[in-house]
């Protein structure tokens, strides 16, 4: 009987991908259908619901409600810039006043309260590929399709990227180091083992780095990684652990090829996880990775998602329909898998993610 195992990291040489690139909301296609895109390439462009702030400034001047018009510098209607006095009251030595906190205009004076709306900012979505767009996605958005390598991971800072893979340490387990960040680093992202050292980010930004991809950093940096602007994607996960061999091989043997760091968009919720993809010259007869139920089988590679062995990957060699019982006494179903060196652990299904 085979055993389902619900987490799955997609690592695939060579695969058919398709991914929405859209807005939560309308705005106007800047593409067609079969039209071949660029990564930077704008394909859909719309305006962010503008911000609206209520200013109690009839009880800010200390007056009546109905008597707030009275005291008014700003008319409805006026373009305000943030600062700007909006309404003010004398009285002897103390003047009180209503000051604009953000740009915007003065949309109305209503029951004591200024109202005041912000302007739109266009916000564009790139396509982040390179590959032809198959469909619409009503005013929102497009799906464009590719062929490549897709790699799963199981977090990134926030930002996307693009650039060529260059690979600057020998071992999945080795640290990015400052001295890895030089000029001949320029336009591309760096493959390392591990990043603890934030600053590496900082000497990135002067050499025009375009991003980075680690098997793990460590959670207190999380914060300070999310500041800036270069994309960080992490194969593994949070804590100290090398990149999964896997992984580490398909980024080396993809050396200087152009990858797109992508993470999720619109409402694409079968692929929510950051992915990096290396795309390759179209190939209609490879396949499209499926969201189907994954089931356990020999010879399958799996990582260790919790200790003693957590973030190690090694090969199924025995699935055991029945439980078996652990050295805290509970009696739970697994499968024995082979690590690096030989040795053989047993670990529970729902310590287990399927990479492949």
């Amino acid at each position: 009987m085979s055993q389902i195992v619900s987490s799955q990291t997609i690592v695939k040489p060579m695969v058919k991908i398709r991914r929405e690139r859209s807005l939560p909301y309308g705005g106007e296609i800047a593409v067609r259908i079969g039209q071949q895109v660029t990564p930077l390439q704008v394909v859909v462009r719309g305006a962010s619901p503008q911000g609206v702030y209520i200013i109690p400034a009839a009880e800010m001047l200390g007056v009546p409600a109905d008597d707030l018009p009275k005291y008014m510098v700003a008319e409805e209607g006026a373009a305000v810039t943030r600062g700007m006095a909006l309404a003010m009251r004398s009285r002897m030595l103390n003047k009180k006043r209503v000051i604009a906190p953000v740009d915007g205009v003065l949309y109305s004076i209503n029951h004591g309260c200024l109202i005041l709306q912000q302007p739109s900012e266009t916000i564009d979505v790139r396509a982040m590929l390179h590959g032809y767009v198959t469909q619409m996605v009503s005013n929102r958005g497009v799906i464009i399709e590719t062929t490549g390598s897709l790699v799963q991971v199981m977090w990134s800072s926030g930002h996307e990227g693009f650039g060529r893979l260059r690979t600057v340490v020998p071992e999945p387990g080795d640290f990015l180091r400052p001295e890895h960040v030089t000029m001949e680093a320029r336009g591309s992202i760096l493959v390392g083992g591990r990043l603890e050292d934030s600053s590496i980010l900082e000497k990135a930004g002067e050499n025009l780095v375009r991003g980075f991809i680690v098997g793990s950093v460590p959670a207190g940096i999380v914060s300070v990684l999310e500041r800036f602007s270069i994309p960080v994607f992490v194969t593994e996960g949070f804590g100290d652990r090398p990149m999964s061999d896997p992984i580490f091989e398909l980024l080396r043997q993809s050396e200087g090829r152009e990858a797109c760091l992508i993470n999720s968009s619109g409402g694409d919720r079968d692929h929510g996880r950051p992915e990096i993809v290396i795309p390759l010259p179209a190939n209609s007869n490879v396949p499209v990775p499926g969201r189907s139920v994954q089931t356990l089988a020999v010879g399958q590679i799996v990582r260790i998602l919790r200790a003693p062995h957590a973030g190690r990957v090694g090969r199924v060699v025995a699935v055991h329909n029945r439980s078996r019982t652990l050295p805290i006494g509970m009696r739970i179903p697994g499968v024995d898998v082979a690590l690096p060196g030989g040795e053989i652990v047993f670990v529970p299904y729902l310590n287990l993610d399927l990479v492949g």
